[in-house]
């Protein structure tokens, strides 16, 4: 899926509506070129299906992208979504992002040791890189419980659907503007982050945690 900026690139009746891809709602939200399959993941399947339909295929190709002519990712790799990078970027000029890699269980192990601090009142948004090995992902979704005391939030984003690719896909949220951090004292202090990469099916492709410390000042 492509992000705001950069990456990757974002109806048929009857047997064809279940083999046709088509633009995930959500993740064309937030400019990607998602697609989710109807009733298929296996990429060399949803091609298979109404070959015959000259318009159709070349339909598909195009929400496919390189899954289609075979680029299927890291087939070796056991992992159908691989998470390579976590970034927050600060709108402020002068402080640099935070950004952490999560391709391996070492370094995610790493993350969960760091806290991070942030100024209150920052503007921020969230960048994740990932790519997907083999088949198609669907509705992945980006799930967080932030915990401090005995106060408890949950927080869900949808990604989107994507096919198979060697090429990383880059998701922004928000698309536009920013979010900002929790300001005043009562919001200061040490938040614990448990984040999960779960999709349509509730298969968990990655969970990990981290730290966040609210601060008057970086």
């Amino acid at each position: 899926m492509a992000d705001s900026a950069s990456a990757s690139s974002p109806a048929v009746d009857g047997a064809a509506a279940a083999a046709a891809a088509t633009l995930d709602g959500a993740a064309a939200e937030e400019g990607g070129a998602a697609y989710v399959a109807g009733g298929t993941s296996d990429v060399a399947a949803l091609m298979g299906m109404d070959s015959e339909d000259e318009s159709l295929r070349k339909y598909k190709e195009s929400l496919l992208g390189a899954a289609a002519s075979g680029d299927l990712g890291d087939t070796s790799d056991g992992r159908r979504v691989v998470v390579t990078e976590f970034r927050i970027e600060f709108e402020e000029d002068g402080v640099d992002d935070f950004v952490a890699e999560l391709d391996t269980p070492e370094k995610t192990a790493a993350l969960a040791a760091q806290l991070v601090s942030i100024k209150q009142g920052a503007q921020y948004k969230l960048r994740i890189s990932f790519k997907v090995n083999g088949e198609i992902v669907d509705s992945l979704k980006f799930k967080t419980v932030t915990k401090r005391g005995l106060i408890s939030q949950s927080d869900e984003i949808m990604i989107g659907s994507y096919a198979p690719s060697s090429t990383p896909n880059v998701f922004v949220s928000p698309r536009d503007g920013w979010q900002y951090a929790p300001e005043g004292m009562v919001f200061r202090g040490k938040y614990n982050c448990n984040c999960e990469f779960v999709d349509l099916h509730g298969e968990s492709h990655l969970a990990f945690k981290w730290s966040i410390k609210i601060g008057k000042t970086w």
